[in-house]
């Protein structure tokens, strides 16, 4: 009787190494060819016959190369778990507690007595970052890639591409768990195969050899889920951004919001950059309703039913230009109050300088648009006559007065 357990289900439907790949695998040094054989391996294992258990085969295989990729030069030697234990072990060794009876003997001006809060905080950053690894598992592996795909493009990566990251946490999580004596499941090993192709695609192949892909989708006018969950695992965010530069379909906003939401939000942690806003800028020219549907809904749980628009502009100070570019071109789109309640921030004029400038050159055109249309009495898209040669004269004494 034989041992065979046969090919795993999904097997030969499993795609191949392309060129393109393979050559972005090259071309990161002779010993990294490594990774391409064990990914063809991997395949071999799980779409050809002979072997006792192909899916653990491939498992192998696949969490070698992966381990091989993220190896690259680029990648942090420690981050993560291991740092953070590092870090909170160092800082309670050097912490000091203070004498039990302190408030009977408060020290001398030499020597004080610590306050109690004193040398505590790097215990609490160090705290956090263990938390967060134990809630979200896997950030040793995402800074390691997150280091090797900065260093190929240049390019910081941002908040949104946190969730393309996260494949190689899951990718080791569950290969380990297969070599460390777990049977693989029926659709493990294909799904590590596939999941860690994709990944390697994402870390190595260069923008241009990807852009047919991303005009194919944004031409698309049926999108669904998983063209949504395609475009989320992208993790270099030239690639997103050169999507929505490209006039996506209208219909990509709904499909968006409703699989990858994050990929609308502007980057707070990026001085509010929002890449999203010039797909929504497209969108309002054919479809105003929609975005003004999505500015005007409510931010999410949490945000106590502040509207999307004013939680973008708070993000930063892109997002607030954003946002007033978008209300100049589409009048109709931006509600007033939700630019009035963005702009009364005291953050919009922190700083000075030209970006500060820059900000109210744009509030001060919305707000002459604004003026104009009420003074003439149409609605944002109409005006006749004499509206037109009224253009502007109705805002100017107010402007003087600093309140337009």
């Amino acid at each position: 009787m034989s041992d065979e357990v046969g090919v795993p289900a999904g097997a030969s439907a499993l795609p191949e190494v392309d060129d393109v790949l393979a050559a972005a695998l090259e071309a990161q040094g002779k010993a990294r060819s490594l990774a391409l054989g064990l990914l063809r391996d991997a395949r071999r294992a799980l779409t050809g016959s002979g072997l006792v258990r192909p899916a653990e085969v491939a498992a192998a295989c696949v969490r070698s190369a992966a381990d091989t990729l993220l190896k690259l030069p680029g990648a942090p030697e420690s981050v993560g778990l291991q740092d953070a234990a590092r870090d909170l072990l160092a800082a309670v060794d050097a912490f000091q507690p203070p004498a039990a009876n302190a408030s009977d003997n408060p020290g001398t001006s030499e020597n004080p007595a610590a306050p109690a809060g004193a040398g505590w905080e790097p215990v609490v950053a160090a705290a956090a970052v263990l938390r967060g690894e134990l809630d979200h598992p896997g950030g040793y592996h995402r800074s390691r890639a997150r280091g090797i795909i900065e260093r190929l493009t240049g390019v910081t990566l941002g908040a949104a591409q946190k969730t393309a990251l996260d494949v190689w946490g899951v990718v080791y999580g569950l290969a380990s768990g297969i070599l460390h004596g777990r049977a693989a499941g029926p659709d493990d090993a294909v799904l590590l195969y596939t999941e860690l192709l994709a990944a390697a695609r994402e870390l190595l192949v260069p923008l241009p050899d990807r852009a047919a892909r991303i005009l194919e989708l944004a031409a698309l006018n049926d999108p669904g889920a998983a063209e949504a969950a395609e475009i989320a695992r992208w993790a270099d965010p030239r690639v997103t951004d050169y999507f929505l530069r490209s006039g996506p379909a209208p219909v990509w906003l709904g499909v968006l919001q409703e699989h990858a939401p994050h990929l609308l939000l502007p980057d707070g942690a990026a001085g509010g950059r929002w890449p999203a806003a010039l797909f929504l800028d497209h969108v309002a020219q054919t479809d105003p309703d929609a975005v003004r549907e999505w500015l005007a809904a409510p931010a999410g749980e949490g945000t106590a039913g502040i509207p999307r628009a004013q939680q973008s502009a708070a993000a930063g100070r892109l997002a607030l230009d954003g946002l007033l570019g978008l209300a100049v071109r589409h009048p109709d789109v931006v509600g007033a109050g939700q630019l009035r309640a963005a702009l009364a921030h005291p953050g919009v004029r922190d700083g000075g300088g030209p970006a500060v400038g820059a900000t109210l050159r744009l509030a001060a055109r919305w707000a002459r648009g604004s003026a104009y249309r009420a003074h003439a009495g149409v609605g944002p898209r109409g005006g006749g006559a004499a509206g037109r040669r009224g253009r502007g004269r109705a805002c100017r004494p107010r402007v003087a007065a600093g309140r337009c």
